[in-house]
């Protein structure tokens, strides 16, 4: 077995220069909730989606969600491939209309799995709906109030 020597041809530069001292500052974001409050769910990948998923469970119940970050990214990866744009909403959706529980049992990530189809269905419904009721919002543009009704056509 033929071995190659290597060899280096640039100048001798000491890459470890830098002042201990001195302090360099970098943008850190203050609160977990900055963090979730910038996450768009509709485009949130699988990590974004567990970010928003542990803090929304800290609010609402009050202890953390302990993240089996592996797992849990497989979930929420499978999970965003089957509902597509709907499934940050369905999320958020869990825990502003259910305060975090189905059928009075406190949900975790699992819920996502494919197993737990029925919990997925429960809530991609009520993402229908209200996507239905925000469509189907009518305009009072234009129209009148009751004194105004009666004024025009008060003889």
């Amino acid at each position: 077995m033929m071995t190659e020597k290597k060899s280096f041809d640039g100048p001798l530069i000491n890459y470890d220069e830098d002042d201990y001292d001195t302090v360099i500052e970098t943008q850190v974001v203050e609160s977990k909730r900055e963090l979730v409050e910038e996450v768009d769910l509709v485009k949130a990948d699988a990590r974004q989606l567990l970010l928003y998923f542990a803090s929304r469970y800290k609010e609402i119940h009050g202890f953390d969600y302990v993240v089996d970050w592996v797992k849990d990214i497989a979930i929420l990866k499978a999970f965003k491939e089957r509902y597509g744009v709907d499934a940050g909403p369905m999320i958020r959706i869990l825990f502003d209309q259910n305060k975090g529980k189905i059928n009075d049992a406190v949900m975790t990530i699992t819920a996502f799995s494919k197993g737990s189809k029925w919990i997925q269905d429960i809530l991609h419904i009520e993402v229908q709906q209200n996507k239905l009721k925000e469509e189907n919002k009518q305009s009072t543009e234009g129209l009148l109030n009751t004194d105004e009704f009666i004024k025009r056509f008060a003889i």
